[in-house]
C-alpha cells in the first residue's frame, strides 16, 4: 500500500480508542453451534472483521435473511460485486447444508463446489480453490462461509473458533470524548472526510438486486469493510470515525510531506480490490486543520 503502509506503522493503537467503543444492538445467536460452543472461549472481539483476523482468515462472510432471502451482511476480505452476487434463497440453503453437519467443506474435486461459484463475482470465482460453510443456528438460518483463493490446503476451522463472532449489524464505532483530549493535544490533525456513496453505490449497482433492502444491506455490508481498512491504515494517533451512511471522518496527524492528492491516490489504492476496479474515485474533502482537542472531537463525533 505504499504510503498507506508507512503511515500505518507509526504508532501502536491506542488504548483510549478501546476503552469508548459504542456497540450496536447484538443478534442473538441462539441454540445452536454458536450456543453450544460459547463457553469455550473468553475472548471476545469487536468486530466481524477483528474476529476474521484473530483466526487468521482472508475471506469470509456471513450470509444472514434479510426480507425471505439470504445476503451476505458481514464480511472480511470479499470485493463489493461479491456481496452483491451472494442473494439466494433460503431453500437453497436448505437444500444444500445436511442436517447434522455443522462445519461442511468443499474444494475443486467436488461437484457440488461449482453450485456455490455463482455467489462470487467474475474476477473471485475463477481463484476460489476451497469452501467452508458453517451453520449458525439461531431464531434466523444465518451461514458463515470461508473460502481461500489458489490454495492447496483445506481450511481448518473449529466449533471453538466461531463461538465468539460478534453478530453485531453495525459497524463498531469509537465514542471521541474529552478523554482524548489528552492524546489529541499532542499532535495538529487534518481533517478529512471520505464520501464511499458514488463508488460503492457504482459497484454495487452492476449486480441486479431483487429490492432496496437487500440493495442496503448489501452497501452497508461494503461500507463496514472499508470502516475497518481505513481503520487499520490509520491507527493511533490518527482517529477514524463512521458516523453516517457513506461518510467516513479522518483525523489524521499532519505531514507537511503528504498532500491531498497523494492521499486520495492512495485511499483509492488501498480500496481498489474490495470496489473491483472501478473508475469512480472515492471523494475526499479536507475541511482544514487545526490543534484544537474540541474542534477534532466534535468534528469525529
Amino acid at each position: 500500500m505504499g504510503l498507506l503502509s508507512h503511515i500505518s506503522k507509526s504508532e501502536p493503537a491506542s488504548k483510549a480508542d478501546d476503552s469508548k467503543k459504542e456497540k450496536a444492538p447484538a443478534k442473538k445467536a441462539g441454540s445452536g453451534l454458536l450456543a453450544r460452543a460459547s463457553k469455550s472461549t473468553g475472548k471476545t472481539y469487536s468486530s466481524f472483521q477483528e474476529w476474521a483476523k484473530g483466526n487468521g482468515l482472508e475471506h469470509c462472510g456471513i450470509f444472514s435473511c434479510i426480507r425471505g432471502m439470504m445476503v451476505i451482511t458481514h464480511a472480511y476480505g470479499i470485493d463489493a460485486q461479491t456481496v452483491a452476487s451472494s442473494v439466494s434463497s433460503k431453500d437453497f440453503w436448505k437444500g444444500t447444508l445436511k442436517d447434522g453437519e455443522d462445519i461442511i467443506n468443499y474444494s475443486k474435486d467436488d461437484q457440488d463446489f461449482y453450485n456455490f461459484l455463482q455467489f462470487f463475482s467474475f474476477e473471485m470465482k475463477n481463484n476460489v480453490s476451497h469452501i467452508t460453510f458453517v451453520k449458525l443456528k439461531g431464531d434466523d438460518l444465518s451461514v458463515l462461509m470461508i473460502y481461500n483463493m489458489n490454495a492447496d490446503k483445506k481450511i481448518n476451522i473449529t466449533e471453538n473458533a466461531v463461538s465468539n463472532i460478534p453478530l453485531e449489524n453495525k459497524y463498531i464505532n469509537y465514542e471521541f470524548t474529552q478523554n482524548n483530549s489528552k492524546d489529541i493535544k499532542q499532535h495538529e490533525y487534518e481533517l478529512l472526510t471520505v464520501n464511499l456513496s458514488e463508488t460503492v453505490s457504482s459497484s454495487v449497482k452492476t449486480i441486479q438486486l431483487p429490492e432496496a433492502s437487500i440493495e442496503q444491506a448489501v452497501i452497508e455490508c461494503v461500507y463496514n469493510e472499508i470502516f475497518d481498512l481505513l481503520k487499520t491504515a490509520f491507527p493511533a494517533p490518527n482517529f477514524v470515525s463512521y458516523r453516517d451512511d457513506a461518510i467516513v471522518k479522518i483525523a489524521l496527524v499532519y505531514n507537511e510531506n503528504l498532500d491531498d492528492l497523494l492521499l486520495q491516490s492512495h485511499i483509492n489504492l488501498l480500496l481498489n480490490e474490495i470496489l473491483c476496479k472501478q473508475d469512480e474515485n472515492i471523494s475526499l474533502v479536507n475541511t482544514g486543520k487545526t490543534n484544537d482537542s474540541d474542534k477534532v472531537i466534535d468534528f469525529l463525533n
